[in-house]
């Protein structure tokens, strides 16, 4: 221990002599653990720490599938009959959330609510703060009007009142009781505030209508996922027989609820992960050729100390104990760098990713800062061991005969290789970072089949006790729009739901009038929007041919339909549609009167699919009343200066409607490709740390290789070589550092990039362009990196040179 304190004394002292090389030795260390740090804590948030639910592990999301994906939602009458059968669920609850109209706190206010079963804070291990929660006769029809509300709205509009339970609000101007308060921090998969008995679900509760309901379930104890899957699947089946006609093609899915809340953001974290362990590698290649070149300055002193007795051994461990020192220190500067790094990273993601239970930023908690210690440690260990074995190996004693010449070569391999290991990882991330900006870039430019510049949206939740059909939902809409469209600067105004920037998820089938499945409820599928004329023209949707809805397409009116090019060549392959009926299942056939162009109607990462426009006031069965709408206004102006213009104008119509978000539709698409910009983003940044790291690397050997070779050069310019020539040379050595590099890391990113084909659209992972530019770029840099130091070699002075050494 003593020897050891002794170590790190003159470590310290060693630092404290050449503060400059342990800036630069400290700085390095520091980007690469404080960026690994940064990362690994928003990991451990998402994938490592448990989720915030006693034995989460037991917790699972229950949902149906059909023919078009693995995970539908329940129909009411199924669930019951999922819940009163399964036998491997200690409880089950289903959900479903929407937004409502809250009154009767300070302020009138939207907020997030769901429909739960009576079972729903039990299945997740948690009670009220304050009462209680449902009881199961809340579950069925004819529930009490009663909600639990968050504890933000029990501080918020009561003021954290604790006699807040028996009190009276308003939810869609319907009077609910308040019965608890749910614990602080308490969310589930979306920040919600209030809680509402699924026995009040608006939607129809019959079989085969309106899938929406989505369950959690937590298992019994010794019960297998495999052994629940097994029961759900026959189940599904058991209904399957027994109601072909709805569930014929319905099965069921289970699956874990940390792969439901963090499942779409584990890919992206991965490839963060291995791209922040690249950096650190580059930044542990550069300090390690640091430490190379300075231990050949430090040939004297080792041999002064080993001919005073030190041996071998222990002079590489002091040697170890300084590249460790230097790791540390270099740690500690990049946990506090991490600190701000955390929050950088996750305001990066703007909302991309989402941590469990909706938290914040994730601490650096214990298993972080054991994280950031073991990999200082370890890289202390990685760049002071090659140092260290040179060290060991030395003729010490030849070194004081010597005088310090006659070692101009040694240690230019290993120095020349971790060059190339540093070229060759950059190569690799810049790569990585170019698929991902060329595919956000192909991603966010792409054509939308819409204009969204200059378009303000506002969304409006409406009241369910007042709007209560499909035409009152439809004349406040109409009373809104005649108001904006008075306004200064508004070029155009639609309303609909939904928009095609939000997803327009509201599917049905429909098929050609006449058109017989080949198997029971074996239609096409189609996206449906219900709009006001007007819609195509205000987000220049192109109108193909026949018409737009008029006004007079109202409840009375003949049933019509405007469908998109992507629908027509489905269902009438080269025809032109217009005049040709539709038939929307379970609602009857439907005159097709206009054909407009496809829009991205899934995500800007997705192709348009079959998509079908209906006029508001033309209700669709077994759709339920969505006691939303949207506005879309196209301005002359920039959108926001509208927003309180539109929000006067839907005040004007009814004090009652809350408005949700009133934002520029660009901002929403920016929104919506977030995380391929979190991706893209922090690749670009960790990629310029990597080549500015690389860059300073080959520099510095090349340096180090003039300061080497100065006798040399001297030499060869006594003897006539010009400027040009020792320019050529010193160029021509680091630029095959820099070649062999490259060729190492086109190798590795033909490679590794196949980890991010997941993430890519529109481009493939070997893409050439990509490749070619990154190469040609990295090259540029190192060609100026070693011209720097080779210009210096020019001016070397021959007389000078012969007295080196």
């Amino acid at each position: 221990m003593r020897t050891l304190l002794q170590d790190i004394r003159y470590a310290a002292r060693v630092m404290r002599k050449s503060p400059g090389f342990a800036l630069v030795a400290v700085f390095t260390v520091a980007l690469g653990v404080g960026a690994n740090t940064a990362i690994f804590s928003v990991a451990n948030a998402v994938l490592l720490r448990p989720l915030p639910y006693p034995e989460s592990e037991r917790l699972f999301i229950l949902s149906q599938t059909n023919r078009q994906t693995t995970r539908a939602g329940f129909s009411f009458a199924d669930l019951q009959e999922f819940r009163a059968e399964a036998r491997s669920f200690e409880q089950c609850a289903g959900f479903y959330s929407e937004m409502v109209n809250f009154g009767g706190g300070r302020e009138a206010a939207q907020l997030p609510a769901s429909f739960v079963n009576s079972d729903f804070f039990a299945a997740l291990g948690t009670r009220p703060a304050l009462g209680r929660a449902f009881n199961a006769e809340e579950d069925g029809a004819g529930a009490a009007q009663a909600v639990v509300i968050s504890d933000r709205v029990w501080h918020e509009q009561f003021g954290a009142d604790p006699q807040v339970v028996g009190r009276k609000v308003t939810l869609d101007g319907r009077p609910f009781e308040v019965v608890g308060v749910a614990p602080a921090g308490f969310h589930f998969r979306e920040k919600v505030d209030l809680w509402l008995p699924l026995g009040l679900w608006p939607a129809s509760r019959e079989r085969g209508r309106s899938y929406a309901l989505f369950a959690v379930a937590r298992l019994r104890p010794g019960v297998t996922p495999e052994g629940a899957r097994s029961e759900v699947e026959t189940i599904a089946a058991r209904l399957a027989r027994e109601y072909p006609k709805t569930n014929a093609e319905r099965g069921a899915a289970l699956w874990p609820l940390r792969e439901e809340l963090v499942g779409d953001v584990r890919p992206a974290l991965k490839v963060l992960l291995a791209a922040v362990g690249l950096v650190l590698l580059i930044a542990c290649a550069n300090v390690a050729n640091l430490l190379l070149a300075r231990s050949a300055s430090r040939r004297q002193e080792l041999a002064v100390r080993a001919a005073l007795g030190a041996s071998r051994a222990r002079l590489a461990r002091q040697l170890l104990t300084e590249s460790v020192l230097l790791a540390l220190v270099g740690g500690a500067l990049g946990v506090l760098l991490a600190f701000w790094g955390v929050d950088a990273v996750t305001a990066a993601g703007g909302g991309a990713v989402e941590l469990p239970a909706g938290e914040g930023a994730p601490p650096l908690d214990r298993n972080v800062l054991l994280f950031s210690l073991g990999v200082s440690l370890l890289s202390g260990l990685f760049f002071g061991l090659a140092p260290a074995l040179r060290a060991a190996r030395r003729d010490l004693a030849a070194e004081l005969k010597k005088g310090g010449r006659g070692a101009a070569g040694e240690g230019r391999r290993l120095s020349g290789a971790l060059v190339v290991s540093e070229v060759a990882l950059s190569l690799v991330l810049l790569v990585g970072a170019g698929l991902l900006l060329k595919s956000f870039m192909l991603l966010r430019g792409g054509a939308t089949g819409y204009n969204p510049e200059r378009v303000l949206t506002v969304g409006v939740s409406l009241p369910r006790a007042t709007y209560r059909a499909d035409d009152d939902r439809a004349r406040f809409a109409g009373r809104v729009l005649e108001r904006v469209r008075a306004l200064p600067g508004v070029e155009q105004a639609a309303s609909s739901y939904p928009l095609p920037v939000y997803g327009m998820s509201w599917g049905k089938l429909c098929a050609a009038e006449g058109y017989e499945p080949p198997a029971p409820n074996q239609y096409p599928p189609c996206q449906t929007a219900s709009v006001s004329p007007g819609f195509f023209k205000t987000l220049e949707i192109p109108l193909l041919r026949g018409r737009d809805f008029a006004e007079s397409d109202g409840p009375g009116a003949p049933p019509v339909v405007v469908v998109d090019e992507t629908l027509a060549a489905r269902t009438w392959p080269g025809e032109d549609p217009v005049g040709k009926r539709l038939n929307v299942v379970g609602n009857g056939p439907r005159e097709v009167v206009g054909l407009v162009g496809a829009v991205k109607n899934w995500g800007l990462g997705e192709a348009p699919r079959p998509q079908i426009y209906l006029p508001h006031a033309q209700r669709l069965e077994g759709s339920g009343l969505v006691p939303f709408v949207y506005f879309a206004v196209r301005t002359g102006v920039e959108p926001e200066t509208l927003a309180a213009g539109v929000r006067g104008a839907i005040a004007e119509a009814d004090r009652e409607a809350a408005v949700a978000q009133a934002r520029a539709m660009d901002e929403l698409l920016d929104r919506s490709v977030g995380r391929q910009r979190f991706a893209a983003l922090l690749m670009e940044i960790f990629a310029g740390i990597a080549l500015v790291l690389a860059a300073v690397g080959l520099y510095g050997v090349v340096s180090y290789g003039v300061a080497r070779r100065t006798r040399e050069i001297g030499i060869r310019v006594a003897l006539g070589a010009r400027p040009g020539d020792v320019l050529a040379s010193v160029i021509r050595a680091g630029m095959r550092l820099t070649l062999a590099g490259l060729v190492l890391g086109l190798a590795g990113s033909l490679t590794l990039t196949r980890l991010l084909a997941g993430m890519l659209y529109g481009v493939k992972a070997t893409d050439p362009t990509v490749y070619a530019t990154v190469a040609l770029a990295l090259a540029a840099v190192a060609l100026l990196a070693c011209y720097f130091p080779a210009r210096r070699a020019t001016r070397v002075d021959p007389l000078v040179a012969l007295r080196h050494e």
